[in-house]
């Protein structure tokens, strides 16, 4: 399952969405620079995951419950286009996703 925010041009933005133990693709608009993540369960997030693969193997950053983490995309070619995040126990969690300029 993916979710796109790409065609999204007004910043800051908060999203949420639903995730579940295998990686969601986050589809990330060109702009966005600052990327800020977070739920109310324990999560894993990624560049690398495949939507809907298991996160077994990919190199992942934990994000225990009620915490959030920044991540700058960086700028030009070198931005990721995307991220992946999973549950880590849960099977399903609400993500917040904050989006900035």
């Amino acid at each position: 399952m993916s979710v796109s925010y790409q065609s999204q041009n007004t910043y800051p933005m908060v999203k949420n969405f639903t995730a579940v133990q295998t990686w969601t693709q986050v589809i990330l608009p060109s702009k966005g620079r600052i990327i800020t993540i977070g739920a109310e369960h324990d999560i894993y997030v990624s560049f690398e995951g495949t939507d809907g693969g298991t996160t077994t193997g990919i190199n992942k950053l934990f994000i225990k419950a009620g915490g959030y983490m920044a991540l700058n995309r960086g700028v030009g070619n070198n931005q990721h286009n995307s991220v992946y995040v999973a549950t880590k126990a849960s099977s399903s969690a609400e993500i917040t996703l904050i989006l900035e300029e």
